[in-house]
């Protein structure tokens, strides 16, 4: 299956796989920290609410990645390693290294992030400001360049080895499952959050009624967090 690229996307292998719902968590994921960057850049330190809503945006950001990560730890990346194995593909096993030494050095740095938006919605300091600059920056440029070799690489493995029926399954069971109710409600917003139109009534054609529910019960508090965390996030950024 051939998918069209979202902004920032680095490939989309061809495939019988439909990785439709994979590329929407990683422009999610992109999108997020251009948001981010933008908003310690902009927001007024003397700006307490806002700080706080940023954390708690953070918090989601943060609790969603890791989710993802995970997931792709736990089983993707071990489905893959057994057919590469069986395989005898070299290649592809260096791939598969790389994709869990990349989660090993981004996963940490989330709550130095963390930390630092909790002492800016503690009190103003530009200092601080200067720290989380920093190390956004430097999440962003690690997770940016590990979107883009999964996206070019690792979805390529996957295409080679797995067919487009089985991925369907596993996709259903082992990546769909794992957060509670209300992170649920809020991850439904959150995935279809500035996609493209075509590319957002395809995802919610595909997963169901169901999707379209979680998505009516969620979707209005999910913006009212959008609103206040980004408030001075000029709009566009992020799309």
């Amino acid at each position: 299956m051939t998918a069209h690229l979202l902004p920032g996307q680095a490939a989309a292998p061809e495939g019988p796989a439909d990785l439709s719902m994979m590329y929407a968590l990683h422009h999610g994921f992109r999108r997020d920290l251009a948001r981010f960057h933008e908003a310690v850049l902009r927001t007024p330190l003397a700006q307490a609410g806002t700080w706080q809503a940023l954390l708690e945006r953070w918090d989601l950001f943060a609790l969603l990645l890791h989710d993802h990560h995970h997931k792709e730890d736990e089983h993707l990346w071990p489905l893959l390693r057994g057919r590469v194995d069986a395989g005898g593909d070299a290649e592809g096993a260096r791939v598969l290294d790389a994709m869990e030494d990349e989660h090993a050095r981004i996963d940490p740095l989330l709550e130095a992030v963390r930390s630092g938006f909790g002492s800016l919605a503690g009190g103003p300091s530009e200092t601080g400001r200067h720290g989380l600059v920093a190390d956004l920056e430097q999440v962003r440029e690690l997770l940016g360049a590990h979107l883009g070799h999964e996206e070019r690489d690792a979805i390529a493995i996957l295409q080679r080895y797995v067919p487009g029926d089985e991925w369907a399954q596993v996709e259903r069971a082992k990546f769909r499952g794992g957060l509670g109710p209300r992170d649920l409600l809020r991850l439904v917003p959150w995935c279809l959050e500035g996609l493209p139109p075509q590319v957002a009534s395809g995802l919610l054609t595909a997963a169901g009624p169901p999707f379209r529910v979680v998505l009516w019960l969620g979707r209005g508090r999910f913006h009212r967090l959008e609103r206040a965390a980004f408030a001075f996030v000029p709009e566009g950024v992020g799309a």
